[in-house]
């Protein structure tokens, strides 16, 4: 519960949309996106020591506070963010993303290629 309200009220609205939404076309990129990577990392790196004690938020298993946070960070390990955006996920998100993926049942791997597609052509 925790973890989603960090989510919700600290990262998707103060950080994610500094980030994510500018690479993908839906805003306006921040005045000083240098300062914006950099808070956003920061508040990555409280969120891991906080709740990634285990490979997940729960522990061992995905939980509903893995999928929201999950897929979040699993697209800004796309290439194009850090090609538009100069952003690079902390290393302990790095392998949470990679983590959560290969944890994902090869449906729901399946899902993710259609948002994987429309951020490959943000790499052009």
């Amino acid at each position: 519960d925790w973890a989603l309200d960090w989510a919700a009220t600290t990262f998707l609205s103060k950080h994610y949309t500094n980030i994510w939404y500018p690479v993908a076309g839906f805003g306006t990129a921040p005045t000083n996106q240098d300062d914006a990577n950099k808070a956003c990392v920061e508040s990555l790196e409280v969120f891991a020591k906080k709740f990634l004690a285990g490979k997940f938020i729960g522990g061992t298993a995905l939980n509903i506070a893995d999928y929201k946070i999950g897929s979040a960070v699993w697209y800004l390990e796309h290439p194009a963010i850090e090609k538009n955006s100069k952003y690079k996920n902390p290393q302990r998100i790095s392998q949470y993303a990679k983590d959560f993926y290969a944890a994902l049942s090869p449906e729901s791997q399946k899902f993710l290629e259609g948002p994987k597609g429309f951020l490959d052509t943000k790499l052009k």
